[in-house]
């Protein structure tokens, strides 16, 4: 097996300004209405009138054990194991939905036909879910840098092996790493109690 990749994000250093949700439709050729592979959700803590908020960038997980591949009647979603990126071979799926119940992060999206495509990594350009494009061990394989990394103004998501990830990442980034299905490491560092507060449910 590959080296497995992951997306970093930090949210100390993200603003809100949807730059990465708005460069993923863009790189994608998706129109403004789209379901958005990529999307910025605001966490809130606190009680009224000590309430804060905090942005929160997310795509599809890649998780280490990908529940929607699991569900897939005709096996169109693959955990890649050269590098661990989740795709989806659109000429097979036959739209029935069930990645969409399964996916606890909300990250399958389908067209008019009911088709699924969803976050690659940027394998690929255009609707397709990156099935059979080239392993990526570094930036340049496989596609292009993902569009959310390339045009994040505050440098708040990263992506590549999770090696390179961990060894940047906080000791509690680290541990929620390890505790949670969603191949992400999470920067939460603002307060303690919102620290907490961020976890990747829909």
């Amino acid at each position: 097996m590959g080296e497995q990749w992951a997306f970093y994000f930090d949210a100390n250093k993200c603003i809100g300004c949807h730059a990465c949700s708005v460069s993923c439709k863009q790189r994608h050729d998706r129109d403004s209405d789209q379901d958005e592979w990529r999307t910025v959700r605001n966490v809130e803590s606190g009680e009224f009138p000590d309430v804060s908020s905090m942005p929160i960038s997310m795509s599809c997980m890649h998780c280490a054990d990908a529940p929607c591949e699991k569900v897939c009647p005709c096996n169109s979603i693959e955990k890649r194991e050269e590098d661990g990126i989740v795709t989806v071979d659109r000429d097979s799926c036959i739209g029935c939905h069930y990645c969409a119940w399964a996916c606890p992060y909300g990250a399958p999206t389908y067209d008019d036909g009911g088709i699924m495509s969803k976050c690659n990594m940027c394998l690929g350009e255009g609707p397709g879910g990156g099935h059979d494009m080239p392993p990526r061990e570094e930036q340049e394989d496989g596609g292009s840098t993902p569009a959310c990394v390339d045009n994040c103004v505050g440098d708040a998501i990263k992506a590549g092996p999770v090696s390179e990830l961990k060894a940047e990442a906080s000791k509690e980034a680290l541990e929620r790493f390890a505790s949670e299905p969603a191949n992400v490491i999470v920067e939460a560092d603002r307060d303690d109690d919102e620290a907490g507060a961020v976890t990747y449910e829909v």
